[in-house]
Protein backbone atom coordinates (compact mmCIF):
# COMPACT_ATOMS: atom_id res chain seq x y z
CA UNK A 1 0.00 0.00 0.00
CA UNK A 2 1.15 3.28 -0.75
CA UNK A 3 0.07 7.09 -1.54
CA UNK A 4 0.71 8.91 -4.22
CA UNK A 5 0.64 12.87 -4.63
CA UNK A 6 -0.55 14.69 -7.62
CA UNK A 7 1.20 17.18 -9.63
CA UNK A 8 0.81 20.83 -8.65
CA UNK A 9 2.45 24.15 -8.86
CA UNK A 10 4.51 25.31 -5.66
CA UNK A 11 6.21 28.30 -5.32
CA UNK A 12 10.14 29.07 -4.10
CA UNK A 13 11.85 30.31 -0.91
CA UNK A 14 14.88 32.30 -0.24
CA UNK A 15 17.08 34.05 1.60
CA UNK A 16 18.17 37.75 0.49
CA UNK A 17 21.59 38.40 0.93
CA UNK A 18 23.21 40.67 3.44
CA UNK A 19 24.34 43.04 0.27
CA UNK A 20 21.29 42.74 -1.32
CA UNK A 21 19.02 43.83 2.12
CA UNK A 22 21.55 46.99 2.83
CA UNK A 23 20.60 48.06 -0.47
CA UNK A 24 16.95 48.35 0.02
CA UNK A 25 17.50 49.31 3.58
CA UNK A 26 19.26 52.62 2.02
CA UNK A 27 16.15 53.56 -0.30
CA UNK A 28 13.70 52.07 2.06
CA UNK A 29 15.66 54.46 4.65
CA UNK A 30 15.33 57.24 1.91
CA UNK A 31 11.75 57.23 1.39
CA UNK A 32 10.69 56.65 4.86
CA UNK A 33 12.50 59.86 6.24
CA UNK A 34 10.04 61.54 4.54
CA UNK A 35 6.62 59.97 2.20
CA UNK A 36 5.95 63.12 0.94
CA UNK A 37 9.18 63.09 -1.14
CA UNK A 38 8.35 59.53 -2.38
CA UNK A 39 6.11 58.47 -5.48
CA UNK A 40 2.51 57.20 -4.00
CA UNK A 41 2.07 53.62 -5.32
CA UNK A 42 -1.70 52.69 -3.70
CA UNK A 43 -3.82 53.58 -6.94
CA UNK A 44 -2.52 50.91 -8.68
CA UNK A 45 -2.41 48.13 -5.40
CA UNK A 46 -5.07 46.58 -3.86
CA UNK A 47 -3.89 47.06 -0.40
CA UNK A 48 -5.79 48.84 2.51
CA UNK A 49 -2.24 50.24 3.71
CA UNK A 50 -1.86 54.24 3.96
CA UNK A 51 1.84 54.07 2.92
CA UNK A 52 2.77 52.24 -0.65
CA UNK A 53 5.54 53.95 -2.33
CA UNK A 54 7.47 53.06 -5.51
CA UNK A 55 11.03 51.55 -5.40
CA UNK A 56 13.72 52.38 -8.00
CA UNK A 57 17.17 52.39 -6.79
CA UNK A 58 17.33 48.69 -5.72
CA UNK A 59 15.15 46.97 -8.56
CA UNK A 60 18.35 46.16 -10.17
CA UNK A 61 19.82 43.85 -7.95
CA UNK A 62 16.02 42.41 -6.54
CA UNK A 63 15.71 41.34 -10.36
CA UNK A 64 18.77 39.37 -10.33
CA UNK A 65 17.79 38.02 -7.28
CA UNK A 66 14.02 37.01 -8.12
CA UNK A 67 15.31 35.96 -11.77
CA UNK A 68 17.55 33.35 -10.09
CA UNK A 69 14.28 31.97 -8.13
CA UNK A 70 11.95 32.18 -11.12
CA UNK A 71 14.31 30.42 -13.11
CA UNK A 72 14.27 27.37 -10.31
CA UNK A 73 10.92 27.53 -10.62
CA UNK A 74 10.39 27.10 -14.33
CA UNK A 75 12.97 24.24 -13.81
CA UNK A 76 10.86 22.24 -11.26
CA UNK A 77 7.45 23.26 -12.17
CA UNK A 78 7.66 23.53 -16.22
CA UNK A 79 5.97 19.69 -16.95
CA UNK A 80 2.79 21.24 -14.96
CA UNK A 81 2.65 25.02 -15.54
CA UNK A 82 3.06 24.93 -19.31
CA UNK A 83 -0.26 25.34 -19.90
CA UNK A 84 -0.40 28.24 -17.42
CA UNK A 85 2.65 30.29 -18.57
CA UNK A 86 1.46 29.87 -21.93
CA UNK A 87 -2.28 31.59 -21.32
CA UNK A 88 -0.96 34.02 -19.56
CA UNK A 89 1.81 35.78 -21.86
CA UNK A 90 1.34 37.25 -25.24
CA UNK A 91 2.29 34.65 -27.87
CA UNK A 92 5.81 35.59 -28.94
CA UNK A 93 6.87 36.87 -32.14
CA UNK A 94 9.07 34.77 -34.27
CA UNK A 95 13.12 35.66 -33.87
CA UNK A 96 11.87 37.93 -30.40
CA UNK A 97 14.14 35.94 -27.44
CA UNK A 98 11.91 35.99 -24.15
CA UNK A 99 13.56 37.20 -21.17
CA UNK A 100 11.87 37.83 -17.57
CA UNK A 101 12.37 41.21 -16.09
CA UNK A 102 11.49 43.24 -13.12
CA UNK A 103 8.75 46.19 -14.53
CA UNK A 104 7.82 47.27 -10.71
CA UNK A 105 8.77 46.85 -7.50
CA UNK A 106 7.52 48.95 -4.42
CA UNK A 107 7.51 49.10 -0.33
CA UNK A 108 4.57 48.53 2.06
CA UNK A 109 4.63 50.15 5.56
CA UNK A 110 1.58 48.62 6.56
CA UNK A 111 0.62 49.82 10.20
CA UNK A 112 -1.61 48.08 12.83
CA UNK A 113 -4.79 47.16 11.38
CA UNK A 114 -4.20 47.83 8.31
CA UNK A 115 -4.26 44.43 5.69
CA UNK A 116 -4.17 43.45 1.67
CA UNK A 117 -7.16 41.78 1.07
CA UNK A 118 -7.52 38.87 -1.36
CA UNK A 119 -5.85 39.74 -4.85
CA UNK A 120 -3.26 38.63 -7.84
CA UNK A 121 -0.86 40.25 -9.64
CA UNK A 122 -0.34 40.99 -13.55
CA UNK A 123 3.45 39.25 -14.86
CA UNK A 124 4.32 36.08 -15.14
CA UNK A 125 5.60 35.63 -11.18
CA UNK A 126 5.83 38.06 -8.22
CA UNK A 127 7.46 37.93 -5.16
CA UNK A 128 7.10 39.52 -1.80
CA UNK A 129 10.58 40.05 0.81
CA UNK A 130 10.07 40.96 4.47
CA UNK A 131 12.22 43.59 5.28
CA UNK A 132 10.82 43.81 8.93
CA UNK A 133 7.97 42.45 11.48
CA UNK A 134 7.97 43.62 14.49
CA UNK A 135 6.36 41.12 16.38
CA UNK A 136 6.80 37.62 17.17
CA UNK A 137 4.14 35.18 15.96
CA UNK A 138 2.78 34.02 19.42
CA UNK A 139 2.79 37.17 21.04
CA UNK A 140 0.07 38.17 17.58
CA UNK A 141 -1.95 35.43 18.40
CA UNK A 142 -2.51 36.55 21.72
CA UNK A 143 -3.37 40.28 20.93
CA UNK A 144 -5.38 39.65 18.28
CA UNK A 145 -9.18 39.67 18.75
CA UNK A 146 -9.31 35.79 16.88
CA UNK A 147 -7.01 34.29 19.63
CA UNK A 148 -9.89 32.06 20.54
CA UNK A 149 -10.39 31.34 17.15
CA UNK A 150 -9.62 27.94 15.74
CA UNK A 151 -8.83 29.58 12.85
CA UNK A 152 -6.24 32.84 13.79
CA UNK A 153 -5.07 34.62 11.18
CA UNK A 154 -3.83 37.84 12.56
CA UNK A 155 -0.78 39.02 11.28
CA UNK A 156 -0.10 35.83 8.77
CA UNK A 157 0.09 36.24 5.01
CA UNK A 158 -2.07 33.78 3.17
CA UNK A 159 -2.38 32.02 -0.83
CA UNK A 160 -5.36 31.08 -1.84
CA UNK A 161 -5.93 28.16 -4.32
CA UNK A 162 -8.82 25.72 -4.90
CA UNK A 163 -7.20 21.55 -3.87
CA UNK A 164 -7.94 18.82 -6.44
CA UNK A 165 -11.81 18.61 -5.47
CA UNK A 166 -12.55 21.39 -6.76
CA UNK A 167 -12.64 23.23 -3.24
CA UNK A 168 -11.19 26.70 -2.10
CA UNK A 169 -8.54 26.20 0.42
CA UNK A 170 -5.48 28.28 1.69
CA UNK A 171 -2.02 27.86 3.18
CA UNK A 172 -1.67 30.19 5.98
CA UNK A 173 1.96 31.07 6.86
CA UNK A 174 2.98 32.73 9.94
CA UNK A 175 5.08 35.91 9.38
CA UNK A 176 6.84 36.97 12.36
CA UNK A 177 10.16 38.79 13.10
CA UNK A 178 12.05 35.59 12.39
CA UNK A 179 10.69 35.63 8.23
CA UNK A 180 13.13 39.07 8.33
CA UNK A 181 14.97 38.51 4.89
CA UNK A 182 12.81 35.80 3.49
CA UNK A 183 11.49 35.91 -0.35
CA UNK A 184 8.67 34.09 -1.91
CA UNK A 185 8.40 33.86 -5.42
CA UNK A 186 5.30 32.61 -6.97
CA UNK A 187 3.18 32.55 -10.38
CA UNK A 188 1.50 36.30 -9.78
CA UNK A 189 -1.96 34.68 -10.81
CA UNK A 190 -1.89 32.82 -7.37
CA UNK A 191 -4.21 34.52 -5.24
CA UNK A 192 -3.39 35.71 -2.04
CA UNK A 193 -3.90 38.05 1.33
CA UNK A 194 -2.20 39.80 4.27
CA UNK A 195 -4.21 39.84 7.26
CA UNK A 196 -3.81 43.07 9.51
CA UNK A 197 -1.55 42.68 13.07
CA UNK A 198 -1.89 44.53 16.56
CA UNK A 199 0.56 43.65 18.64
CA UNK A 200 2.79 46.60 17.66
CA UNK A 201 2.58 50.43 16.41
CA UNK A 202 5.82 50.00 14.40
CA UNK A 203 5.41 49.33 10.37
CA UNK A 204 5.87 45.56 8.88
CA UNK A 205 7.80 47.09 6.20
CA UNK A 206 7.59 44.10 2.61
CA UNK A 207 8.73 44.59 -0.61
CA UNK A 208 6.61 43.12 -3.43
CA UNK A 209 7.01 42.92 -7.28
CA UNK A 210 6.10 41.65 -10.91
CA UNK A 211 8.52 39.80 -13.50
CA UNK A 212 7.24 40.54 -17.03
CA UNK A 213 7.95 37.94 -19.82
CA UNK A 214 9.34 40.48 -22.39
CA UNK A 215 10.76 40.26 -26.04
CA UNK A 216 14.15 41.21 -26.81
CA UNK A 217 15.76 40.97 -29.88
Amino acid sequence: METVNLSNIGIVKSRASPELLSIIGAEISKIQSDFSKAVAKNQTLAGNILHEYQLFDCCSALEIKTREMAMLHQETYSDNYTTGLNAHTNILESGKIPKLKLKSAWVNFQQKGEFNPLHNHTGLYSFVLWYKIPYYANIEERAGPGRKSKNQLSGKFQFHYTDILGNITGAALPIDKQWEGQILLFPSLLNHSVYPFYSSNDYRISIAGNLFLVQED
